[in-house]
């Protein structure tokens, strides 16, 4: 099986735990959705269909999503198979004004997470399982078809993450990978520890996907505090 092309999807793919044959628990946090939205965002823009101004979301004129998908990296008229990119996209254009890119990640987390596993059931590149737990409460499971090679991208995205290569000598989609699966939280990707012991990296990874990772970071940690407050009240 070959990988989606999309960041969002193979950052989804990377919530699969291999040894446990079924989805990390971050799928069902908040953490997630935030991060498929920086992915998408990041992949616009490497695609030429966004820009940077000044720290907000510019679309780029003309761009526009639509249908299927093109070769990476095409000219303005290619358009968007992924689900999640297209509506990104298409929220930026309607927007009507530039906005930040911290916005842009913390809008419609839970409905990016579905339409990513959507995508990819819809691709077989997963398989989503609907059942009832005694016949009332609705349940999901989620397996990939291919284990070894989504187990082959978790390895080389753990790599990235640990070092010992440079940042800057990364394969461009592994740091990203890396960089987005530290910032959710994936724990097929590092526990709590091994981000801890990594911290310094995580930051360098961090640095090098703005200014979506620094966005994401906030995103992240304000969804935290909110939790904490609702927790304690």
């Amino acid at each position: 099986m070959e990988l989606p092309d999309s960041l969002p999807a193979q950052l989804y793919l990377l919530t699969y735990n291999p040894e446990k044959e079924r989805m990390d628990g971050c799928v069902a946090s908040g953490y997630l959705g935030p991060a498929l939205r920086a992915a998408a965002l990041l992949e616009l823009r490497r695609r030429g269909r966004i820009l940077d101004e000044a720290g907000k979301v510019a679309p780029v004129s003309g761009a526009r999503a639509t249908g299927r998908i093109g070769p990476p990296g095409a000219a303005r008229g290619l358009t968007l198979d992924d689900p999640i990119l297209a509506r990104v996209l298409e929220q930026v254009g309607a927007s009507g004004r530039q906005r930040s890119w911290k916005h842009w990640i913390g809008k419609d987390n839970r409905r990016t997470t579905r339409c990513a596993r959507d995508y990819l059931e819809a691709g077989r590149w997963i398989r989503v399982d609907r059942t009832r737990v005694l016949g009332i409460f609705p349940r999901t499971v989620v397996t990939v078809r291919d284990p070894r090679t989504v187990r082959a991208l978790i390895n080389d995205v753990r790599r990235a993450l640990r070092g010992p290569t440079s940042v800057d000598r990364l394969d461009g989609r592994d740091r990203q990978l890396a960089a987005l699966g530290a910032l959710a939280e994936i724990r097929v990707l590092a526990t709590w520890r091994e981000r801890r012991a990594h911290k310094a990296r995580i930051g360098e990874l961090t640095a090098s996907i703005a200014p979506a990772g620094h966005a994401l970071h906030k995103v992240v940690q304000a969804q935290k505090a909110e939790h904490s407050a609702g927790a304690g009240g």
